[in-house]
């Protein structure tokens, strides 16, 4: 099977026109086309969206080895999950975390470096409970979760959902005598 016969089976497999596969990587249909038929071949950058977008094994399509797609993340993440026996709340965490740009990962390791150097630096015990013995009648991470997930059904999501859940308050017209 050449390039442009799995490009053919990949599109066929997504059950896309090659109007509309072209338009999801940004070609035309017709340029789709002519992969199909092999009178030309993809670029580097057209495999490399390709890929992307569809979650396609480059391998596969280039050389026709492997398998058509490559696993899906959740399927590694639910791996991981399943091996590091993993709360509902750390695989959140971990899918959350490795679904980021770099730059922002980047970030969030820099801002926990940041809380590791002000921990040690500091002249409280790290293994000394915060809170007076009592006080913390403990939360699990899934518990977390739970009230995480209601409060974001309470949160309005649109400008016009806020306005209905807090309509705006005219001020007070009267003349204060400043001015």
């Amino acid at each position: 099977m050449n390039i442009g016969e799995r490009i053919r089976k990949l599109r066929k497999t997504l059950d896309l026109t090659q109007q509309k596969f072209g338009e999801r990587i940004g070609i035309k249909g017709n340029t789709v086309a002519q992969y199909e038929l092999g009178r030309n071949e993809p670029v580097d950058a057209v495999f490399s969206l390709i890929c992307r977008e569809f979650n396609v094994n480059e391998e596969w399509l280039r050389n026709g080895e492997g398998e058509m797609f490559n696993p899906a993340p959740s399927d590694v993440l639910d791996q991981l999950a399943d091996k590091y026996k993993l709360s509902n709340a750390a695989h959140i965490v971990v899918e959350k975390f490795v679904n980021l740009r770099p730059e922002k990962r980047k970030e969030l390791i820099d801002f926990f470096m940041e809380i590791s150097k002000a921990i040690m630096e500091s002249e409280a015990d790290p293994h000394k409970a915060a809170l007076p013995e009592g006080t913390y009648t403990g939360f699990s991470e899934d518990q977390a979760v739970q009230v995480f997930q209601h409060m974001k059904n309470q949160i309005p999501r649109t400008p016009e959902e806020l306005e209905n859940k807090y309509p705006p308050v005219e001020p007070d017209r009267k003349e204060s005598g400043a001015g």
